[in-house]
């Protein structure tokens, strides 16, 4: 096996955020990440940092079957790690956009 180029890493984060965005989900609506509950930098960065290791950690599950597969939402391992490459790039966004700090 070849590793993948640089071109299908990023086609393939593209078609991946596409496809997590605009299914969307049912805890929050397009764009609430960004704004919802307090807009400041500590904490949305946090918040992503923790939610994309939360996704990871439940794809490690499942790939070493200690978890079931899918999950109660009906997610996959696959699922989990496409949430996780979406809730790193809120961060580097929120990071870019360098909100205010407490």
């Amino acid at each position: 096996m070849t590793p993948p180029s640089i071109e299908e890493l990023g086609k393939a984060a593209e078609d991946i955020v596409w496809r997590v965005m605009g299914k969307g989900s049912t805890k929050s609506a397009y764009g609430e990440w960004f704004h919802i509950d307090r807009p400041v930098h500590d904490y949305h960065i946090s918040r992503a940092i923790r939610r994309a290791i939360r996704h990871l950690a439940t794809a490690q599950m499942m790939l070493h079957k200690s978890t079931p597969c899918p999950d109660g939402e009906g997610e996959d391992a696959i699922d989990h790690l496409e949430r996780a490459v979406v809730r790193a790039l809120f961060c580097w966004a929120q990071a870019k956009k360098e909100l205010p700090r407490l």
